[in-house]
């Protein structure tokens, strides 16, 4: 079968983004172009621009979850890759489409959200549009705004040597939708689910502190690394003594009757994505800025290939064009 007749499933979400991106990468006046978290818009590096979806049946479901939550989730999902860049987000903008038949009251909760999540992140909503679709799919545009003279945080600016570090304990959204889809309606790994929180300032404080890379923890940690890694021509190890766990997934696991706790919390943790903290690394003796747990180190190695303990261990998570792995 040749590539052309492949299907996304099986293609892939890296090779459907590299045959967007094209043989010419990016503009060449704009510092960072397709394939980061974040567009960062020429010539000065001072405008940082990111978009993303969130899709009914795709990325949530409505009797999980409410319109309220929907829109204050569509915009941090954003803020967070703009986060990435080293970046303040500024401006969000929203696309809409709905079903005929939704209330003004839905539409009502979610503008709430939308200007609630962004006036969390220091931002305003500055635009968007409305359509009519069969689902109700949100896409946001954040922008945010750089210092005259700073540089962008890429993904590919890992180097041997370099620190491994990340904001927030990861594992808390994929241990809320677990929860969810066991029929546990309420509690704060399902509120994690519903709605995350992305760590504003840190972007900034990382760059501060000299990171090297700086990405967004959305399809999972251990494939989010691998990304950043694969980028940055380098491999990773990841110590799980040192990974931040918090306690209450353990709870999770227990109310769910898993037969091995343990391993289920290390899955969430590793490959549950979507919890929106921010994943680095720093050069050697850099001192880590507030919220960041170091968790590991860069090392020469096969570009992507990160091990778990010095073990190999294939990444789950979420693939875009794949699905859950």
């Amino acid at each position: 079968m040749s590539d052309r007749a492949l299907t996304v499933a099986e293609a892939g979400e890296a090779a459907v983004l590299a045959v967007l991106r094209g043989a010419a990468g990016h503009a060449v006046d704009d510092p960072v172009g397709n394939g980061d978290d974040a567009a960062v818009l020429g010539p000065a590096a001072a405008t940082v621009v990111t978009t993303d979806m969130l899709v009914e049946g795709t990325h949530f479901r409505l009797d999980l979850t409410g319109w309220g939550d929907v829109g204050r989730r569509a915009v941090a999902q954003n803020v967070s890759d703009v986060l990435a860049m080293g970046a303040e987000c500024t401006r969000v903008l929203v696309a809409l489409a709905v079903p005929a038949a939704t209330t003004m009251g839905q539409i009502a909760d979610l503008a709430e959200g939308v200007h609630g999540e962004a006036a969390r992140s220091g931002a305003v909503v500055v635009g968007g549009d409305l359509t009519r679709a069969d689902l109700v799919v949100v896409g946001v545009t954040a922008i945010g705004t750089l210092p005259d003279g700073a540089r962008p945080l890429r993904i590919d600016g890992a180097e041997p040597g370099d620190t491994v570090a990340l904001t927030g304990a990861p594992g808390r959204s994929a241990a809320g939708l677990a929860l969810l889809l066991a029929g546990h309606a309420d509690g704060p790994l399902q509120r994690s689910h519903r709605v995350p929180v992305p760590p504003i300032g840190s972007g900034t404080a990382a760059r501060l502190a000299g990171a090297r890379a700086l990405t967004d923890v959305s399809d999972g940690l251990l494939r989010d690394l691998s990304g950043l890694a694969r980028a940055s021509g380098v491999a990773a190890d990841l110590v799980t003594d040192s990974l931040p766990v918090d306690p209450i997934l353990a709870d999770a696991a227990g109310t769910m009757g898993v037969a091995d706790p343990g391993r289920q919390v290390l899955d969430w943790v590793l490959d549950g994505g979507e919890d929106h903290g921010l994943l680095g690394t720093f050069p050697p003796g850099a001192v880590l800025p507030p919220g960041f747990t170091a968790i590991g180190t860069v090392r020469s190695g096969e570009p992507g290939r990160v091990t778990v303990d010095g073990e190999p261990r294939t990444p789950g998570g979420w693939d875009s064009a794949r699905g859950a792995n």
